[in-house]
């Protein structure tokens, strides 16, 4: 019977080699695995020195100021990001150069209007904001300043991806920040202690990575297309482009509440001491902050995978090659599951050690880091449901999927905070974030006649 397994096994993997979709897969997300996991060892060790030296209140009030810079980004970049993906894939497809070029000078004049209009309200908002988090209202004016550089950087290195430049956009989006943070606070801890320094780091490191995220993809632009001075007719107009962004910051909005809820309403409620050490809000976010991101080392598999499924999906939906999209999808999903599974396991084990890894004061967050990393095997079983729907015309069904995870997860986080502390946000987070990957299934299935799911070992997944 093992041997019988064993010999599946092997016959599975050989065939999958032998597919040129799957060892696209294989070879861009075996990069941007790397980079993941070279951003997830650069966040831990910028989260280890910050809690080091300026313990659980330090990394609550840093963790508040950042959340709002990028609520606030997340309004400036009005979804054109993600619906970067999309167009620069198509046109890259097509050999579009200068749709590209005209996609890109329109997106970044609409991000430019809307970036200042959102400094601007962050900036004179900043007390009645602070207020209502209870963060430091000097970390909210300062970071007002930076919401531009945010989104010219993010929205950069999502063109690189949908020119499939997954080297270039796995080191911006995983590494890049955590790096030039590290470095930067490194650097200022040894002259000073000031509070603001985790804050003024990060600040110094966005800069740092706007600027060169620009340089990049001009790079990789000029390096695959010249553009010449002929019309293109295909170009998309403001409109068009915003019919098609707008939607998608929609759901990045109420994917945003369903992954920073937790952190916001830790911040805006109170709960009892149930915690016990941890008398501030800003020390209980700043505990459940480490569980939180620890548990998301178990999503290093998916990030790296949808890194490069994203702009295939678009490709071959583009195509209307729908059982080439099945098979892609399923092979993303099987990649995913196992470089997720063994971190959980592991996670199940280790808990109190990794987390007492950052100081005794933060050991009271094990049980919400267990919750936290169980919500992670129904991600990993699920696959990448959400990016094959965003990238195949559907943003509006994950949207509707979303606000549904962000309501359930306001609900419950607003009930259980207020009895359970950390614990009960982590309860709460871990039931969304299930809720949502199931949703995400269903009308995967319902809109393309297959499920995302991957079972293991079955000889097939078309379930």
């Amino acid at each position: 019977m093992i041997y019988k397994s064993i010999q599946h096994i092997n016959k599975s993997i050989s065939k999958n080699f032998n597919d040129k979709d799957f060892l696209e897969l294989f070879n861009k997300g075996s990069l941007a695995f790397l980079f993941r996991i070279g951003g997830q060892i650069m966040g831990f060790l910028l989260t280890f020195v910050i809690a080091y030296f300026f313990g659980a209140n330090g990394l609550g009030d840093y963790v508040l100021a950042i959340v709002v810079l990028k609520i606030f980004t997340l309004i400036s970049k009005l979804g054109l990001d993600t619906a970067s993906i999309k167009y620069i894939a198509s046109y890259a497809a097509e050999q579009k150069d200068k749709s590209i070029a005209l996609f890109r000078s329109r997106s970044i004049v609409l991000i430019l209007v809307m970036s200042i209009i959102s400094s601007l309200i962050m900036y004179f908002g900043s007390d009645y904001i602070a207020l209502f988090i209870t963060a430091n209202p000097f970390h909210i004016r300062i970071t007002s300043f930076f919401i531009l550089p945010m989104a010219i950087f993010i929205f950069h290195y999502q063109n690189m991806r949908g020119l499939k430049q997954i080297g270039g956009y796995s080191f911006f989006f995983w590494m890049s920040q955590a790096l030039f943070s590290l470095i930067a606070i490194l650097i200022l801890t040894v002259f000073s202690r000031d509070p603001n320094i985790p804050l003024y780091s990060y600040l110094i490191s966005l800069v740092t990575v706007s600027i060169l995220s620009v340089f990049v993809f001009t790079y990789f632009f000029r390096k695959h297309f010249k553009i010449t001075n002929e019309s293109d007719n295909n170009s998309e107009s403001f409109k068009s482009i915003l019919s098609v962004s707008l939607p998608l910051m929609l759901a990045q909005a109420v994917h945003f509440i369903m992954s920073w809820t937790d952190k916001l309403m830790l911040g805006i409620l109170d709960s009892p001491d149930v915690v016990a050490g941890l008398s501030t809000n800003s020390a209980q976010i700043g505990v459940y902050h480490i569980a939180f991101k620890l548990s998301m080392f178990a999503t290093i598999g998916l990030m790296a995978v949808k890194s490069i499924a994203s702009p295939k999906f678009a490709e071959l939906y583009k195509k209307n090659d729908i059982k080439a999209l099945q098979k892609v999808t399923h092979q993303s999903t099987k990649l995913i599951f196992w470089t997720t599974i063994p971190l959980v396991v592991f996670f199940m084990f280790f808990s109190d050690f990794l987390m007492g890894l950052f100081g005794d004061e933060f050991k009271v967050g094990v049980f919400a880091f267990i919750v936290l990393s169980f919500g992670r095997v129904v991600v990993s079983f699920s696959g990448a449901a959400g990016n094959l729907l965003q990238m195949c015309g559907r943003q509006v069904i994950f949207m509707n999927v979303a606000i549904i995870g962000s309501i359930i997860n306001i609900i419950l986080n607003f009930s259980l905070i207020p009895i359970y502390g950390i614990n009960g946000s982590a309860i709460a987070t871990m039931v969304s974030i299930v809720v949502f990957n199931l949703l995400l299934v269903y009308f995967v299935k319902r809109e393309f006649g297959f499920y995302t799911f991957y079972i293991p070992f079955q000889k097939t997944n078309t379930l």
